[in-house]
């Protein structure tokens, strides 16, 4: 064989391919002391692994079969972060996109697929609740936060579908056109150039703390210039006023325990607490538990940083997330104003905020809410109501949730 027709032959050799092949057999190896493989569950790995089909299974048994394989809660694996973190590595080695229904976008960071969504039931529920405050004289404003995918920029891989920011258009054009105030952040992302690589993490589908920081300064900007309410002094939601304390390197969200910390990383988490002087109220009415002291004291549960990255989950540092209702009081706050705040984890490291700024916050999310929320709201009598979700929850309980009880059929 000639020297250089040897050369060529080796530049063809794939040797990606190559390594994910050693890797998985180090995986076969290590795990059968604890892993009943079988040669269905190991062809399977491999014929997904390639994106090709086994011509003597069906596609519906096989993506049962793997499926049912890679749902380690069910799956009676031990050390099960070791396996998913071999089969990311090996997914990256090899250049594949999708692994577990989470797809790697252009930028790296993670998502999934979603569907199209009927909005208008979220819609009708929306214009009620502005309507009902309007009747009194009082304000509403939805917020519709930015999602892992961005409006303005094709990042999905091809041959993949997310549909969130259309079914997110839908129903911000159909608040608009019954004239209910909208407050739509994906565009005010774009229009300040805030990318989705700094607002968001990359494993997991929340945006950051920082990020909910700056929506409560659009929250209140907008709410100024609507003159729903006065100046507010810019210290209570620039973030220089703040400290910002990173942990490297701690964070694997809850699509990057789907893949490992190979596929895409491990995040970076900030908690943040205000350098000026704090002191307010949390009452928990479903735990009975009532608090008071200083932001930090009240919000931020420290034990939640403990890097167990397959068990632990830093984005609930923040306050007290699975409450269906948390009621803050604060005396020294500069807007004298009651404030129902209606939204889910999405919206938390946003409206942790709120109460440094108003006397008054109720926070609810609807789909933990114990009692009625028309005698809530009636009690309550709130200045302003917020509803914010993002566009993959444009139609969860938070935005179709019966308020009034008035039975309104889909």
């Amino acid at each position: 064989m000639k020297w250089k027709e040897f050369l060529h032959r080796i530049k063809k050799i794939n040797y990606k391919m190559i390594m994910a092949v050693i890797f998985l057999v180090c995986v076969i190896i290590v795990g059968s002391v604890t892993f009943p493989f079988t040669m269905e569950h190991i062809g399977l790995m491999l014929t997904k692994t390639n994106s090709y089909y086994n011509a003597a299974l069906t596609a519906e048994r096989v993506d049962k079969s793997y499926q049912e394989m890679l749902d380690f809660d069910r799956f009676g694996l031990q050390d099960k972060g070791f396996y998913i973190n071999l089969y990311g590595l090996i997914a990256r080695i090899i250049g594949q996109r999708y692994i577990n229904e989470r797809i790697k976008l252009d930028n790296g960071h993670l998502t999934e697929e979603t569907e199209y969504q009927d909005t208008w039931f979220a819609a009708v529920q929306m214009k009620k609740l502005y309507d009902r405050q309007k009747e009194k004289g009082k304000d509403f404003l939805f917020i519709m936060a930015p999602n892992q995918v961005p409006k303005y920029r094709d990042i999905m891989p091809a041959g993949y579908v997310n549909v969130s920011n259309g079914n997110a258009d839908e129903l911000i054009d159909a608040l608009r056109d019954t004239e209910v105030p909208a407050l739509d952040l994906r565009d005010v992302m774009y229009d300040e150039g805030l990318s989705h690589e700094e607002a968001f993490f990359v494993t997991d589908h929340h945006w950051k703390p920082e990020t909910g920081l700056w929506s409560i300064k659009k929250i209140i900007e907008t709410l100024t210039q609507a003159g729903t309410i006065g100046p507010v002094d810019p210290m209570y939601t620039n973030i220089e006023e703040y400290d910002v304390e990173v942990h490297e390197k701690i964070f694997l969200g809850s699509f990057g325990r789907r893949t490992g910390v190979f596929f895409a990383g491990i995040d970076d988490f900030s908690v943040i607490t205000p350098r000026f002087e704090t002191d307010f109220s949390v009452y928990l009415p479903y735990s009975e538990t009532e608090m008071h002291g200083s932001f930090r004291d009240m919000l931020i549960d420290e034990s939640k940083l403990e890097v167990k990255f397959f068990e632990s989950n830093p984005y609930v540092v923040y306050g007290h997330a699975e409450e269906g209702l948390i009621q803050y009081r604060n005396e020294n706050a500069p807007v004298d104003l009651k404030v129902l705040a209606i939204g889910d984890s999405f919206s938390h490291v946003s409206y942790i905020w709120l109460p440094l700024i108003f006397k008054t916050c109720d926070q609810i999310d609807m789909r933990y809410i114990e009692e009625d929320f028309e005698k809530h709201y009636a009690d309550f009598d709130p200045d302003i109501v917020l509803v914010m979700v993002n566009p993959k929850q444009v139609v969860m309980e938070n935005t179709t949730y019966d308020f009034f009880n008035e039975n309104i059929l889909h």
